[in-house]
């Protein structure tokens, strides 16, 4: 450990933290690994804590020296991991990125070129003789090698993926993939009219300063609390957050990465621990924690890339902050518990189930000869849009602890954001609006958010019932469909939101927003009154997209396999012509990764046999396409020599899956729909006789 210690002084001695090299953890050796945590003992070992500050039992303490001591606490813990990783840096320096073969054909002939290189400058760079012949001898070797592997560079990309896939390193396979996919896009000269780096950044800016400072919201005043032992934050807690952290992600501002966290010595957990609790009883962060850097992506690569509207922000905020945040959400579980009818960001719970659950009931109405009337409405930019002080009085409201509300008032009231454009970052901006941009907890915040609209819109007892159980609406994060057998019930229902929306500066946009009327053969020629939402017309059509499925008035599926069957042909396309030069394992393993996964397959019931029949031809042809095989080959005989499922097999193993999962599921809306304890609907159920018919033959 001495040993360690004096390693330690001497790089800090001469070294300070360094927050210009990227530290990629991918390529760090086990050792590597050991002598980081080492070292990071060592350096934890110097930070020190001011006992007075961690001592204080005022938890509603104003002294500025104390809270200057916990920002100082923090900062210094962060720097000590910033330096115990200093040597992790330097070491994986590298000036290009090897060619896929570099090390079998050019590693060793690059180290003979330079040692000859060397060995003619120390004879002093004669013109003429042995030295310069061997120099030159040397160079050629070299640069024919790189040749090489520039000509052969796809085949041996190639030839490195079906060695991994052989020797079953399936992590480096993907790895590897992933690194071959990757292609760096060039930023757009101008965004809306705007040029220059400089003034694009700044009109960023503007735009994202906009959007988070739309909504007028009043002081929030918690005052004095009291104290609870929920503030005492344990070493064993912040252990577990870290393990909840996803390797491999990008660095916050202060470019401390997961890895740090997860590789540094168990020291690190105690600080933590101590500061957490600090930050708690004190309800103060640090700067580094409140500071968000936004990133505009492309949202559709086929779209203007110069409108500023194709963009979205990605958040890039500290790893500390969302360890804290993982801490803070086990505190806050009890609390946020919100309807059944949110489908979003609960576990066990997905998009498909969600669909199940709108299309199960809309059927059991009309095959009892019964429309029904549905509003898919669209909110816009509802996260950002959530006022801080309601949803405070809400948590408030559900009895959460004051001294999160606290913490959280002041994380939303100093929050700072800024844009990153290039090489370009923008002045920092305040928020008062929207929940926290990559916030762990801003999932459920915004489930607690809405959660008073679905409680309003279930006691307004209107709606279709499915046993004992009303459902008027589904829910999945911001995606709100309203459903109703009667259509004055719509647009009572329509009300409902548009009184809330008004109440909570939630924005449901009528031109987005649309209705669509399940009607049965003896109501298609009437004529139906005119929705309303905010004294605007909603436009009434036959299909709509919802959560990626499409859905047609009258529950065809046709357009929905349709649209994964283009799906199959461009992922196929795709594959051919980026991993054309593969291996045949790597091009099994890359179409069953890519084309297998029909989404909402299983929920397929009522289509013609014409296009299912084409979907299936898609299939085959996908597989063919990739694996370079005459439109003749037998379809059956390629996929039972490449272990793949046939596509009646693989429709077979996606219905038996969900309906282990609806029999698991604890739901009560999936639960009325799908079991027989709740409701007599699975006996008539046209989707549950379809499975029957697919698995058992009945």
């Amino acid at each position: 450990m001495l040993v360690w210690a004096s390693i330690y002084k001497s790089m800090k001695a001469s070294q300070s933290p360094s927050h210009t090299e990227k530290l990629t953890w991918a390529k760090v050796s086990v050792e590597d690994i050991r002598k980081y945590s080492l070292l990071s003992d060592c350096s934890l070992r110097s930070v020190s804590v001011h006992k007075e500050t961690l001592q204080c039992r005022d938890v509603n303490c104003e002294h500025m020296e104390h809270r200057l001591h916990l920002c100082t606490l923090y900062q210094n813990i962060v720097d000590s991991l910033i330096i115990a990783s200093e040597f992790l840096c330097q070491k994986g320096a590298t000036k290009f990125k090897p060619l896929p073969g570099w090390s079998e054909h050019a590693y060793a002939l690059h180290a003979e070129s330079r040692a000859a290189y060397k060995a003619w400058a120390a004879a002093g760079k004669p013109k003429s003789g042995s030295i310069l012949e061997s120099k030159k001898a040397a160079n050629v070797k070299f640069k024919n090698a790189v040749r090489y592997i520039k000509r052969n560079e796809q085949t041996m990309r190639a030839n490195s993926l079906a060695n991994k896939l052989k020797n079953n390193d399936v992590s480096e396979f993907w790895k590897e993939l992933k690194r071959s996919c990757i292609s760096k896009q060039l930023l757009p000269a101008s965004i809306n009219g705007v040029s220059g780096d400089k003034n694009i950044v700044e009109a960023w800016r503007n735009h994202f300063s906009r959007i988070f400072n739309c909504v007028n919201s009043e002081r929030f005043n918690l005052g004095n609390i009291n104290y609870n032992h929920g503030m005492i934050v344990r070493a064993d807690e912040v252990r577990l957050a870290i393990e909840k952290m996803s390797l491999n992600k990008a660095c916050g501002p202060d470019q401390l990465s997961a890895e740090h966290m997860k590789y540094a010595s168990c020291r690190a957990q105690v600080l933590l621990s101590l500061c957490f609790t600090g930050f708690l009883k004190h309800g103060i962060l640090p700067d580094h924690m409140l500071s968000v850097l936004l990133v505009p992506i492309v949202k559709e690569k086929t779209g203007k890339i110069s409108c500023i509207d194709n963009y979205r922000p990605i958040a890039m905020a500290s790893v500390l902050s969302k360890v804290f945040e993982h801490i803070l959400l086990e505190r806050l579980q009890n609390f946020i518990t919100t309807t059944e009818n949110q489908f979003g960001f609960k576990g066990k719970l997905s998009t498909d189930l969600c669909i199940y659950a709108l299309k199960e009931t809309v059927s059991k109405y009309m095959r009892h000869n019964t429309s029904v009337f549905m509003c898919f409405l669209d909110a816009s930019k509802a996260f950002d849009r959530v006022n801080h002080q309601k949803l405070f009085i809400k948590l408030q409201n559900r009895g959460v602890p004051s001294y999160l509300v606290r913490i959280l008032h002041f994380w939303y009231s100093h929050q700072l954001m800024q844009v990153k454009w290039g090489t370009e970052v923008s002045e920092p901006f305040s928020v008062s609006n929207g929940v926290r941009q990559g916030g762990i907890l801003s999932p459920v915040l915004f489930n607690l958010y809405l959660d008073e609209l679905s409680v309003t819109l279930n006691d307004s007892k209107t709606g279709c019932l499915v046993g004992d159980r009303l459902v008027n609406h589904l829910i999945y994060a911001d995606d709100l469909v309203l459903m109703s057998p009667y259509s004055a019930g719509l647009q009572q229902l329509l009300r409902a939101c548009a009184k809330y929306g008004e109440q909570f500066d939630i924005l449901f946009n009528p031109k987005k927003s649309v209705v669509m009327i399940a009607a049965t053969k003896g109501d298609l020629k009437l004529n139906f009154p005119s929705f309303n939402l905010t004294n605007q017309v909603l436009e009434v059509v036959s299909k709509v997209k919802y959560l990626g499925h499409i859905l047609r008035s009258d529950l065809c599926d046709d357009e929905d396999i349709k649209r994964q069957c283009g799906k199959l042909y461009m992922q196929a396309n795709t594959l051919a012509r980026n991993f054309g030069m593969c291996s045949d394992p790597v091009k099994v393993s890359l179409f069953r990764s890519f084309c297998t996964p029909l989404y909402t397959a299983h929920l397929w019931c009522n289509y013609s046999k014409v296009v299912m029949k084409k979907l299936q031809v898609a299939y085959q042809d996908a597989f063919r396409i990739l694996m370079k095989l005459p439109r003749w080959t037998s379809a059956s005989h390629m996929f039972v020599t490449s272990n793949i499922p046939t596509f009646h097999a693989l429709l077979r193993l996606f219905m038996y899956k969900f309906i282990c999962r609806l029999s698991l599921s604890a739901n009560a809306v999936v639960r009325a729909l799908s079991s027989l304890s709740y409701s007599d609907t699975r006996y008539s159920s046209v989707l549950f006789k379809h499975w029957s018919n697919c698995l058992y033959g009945l």
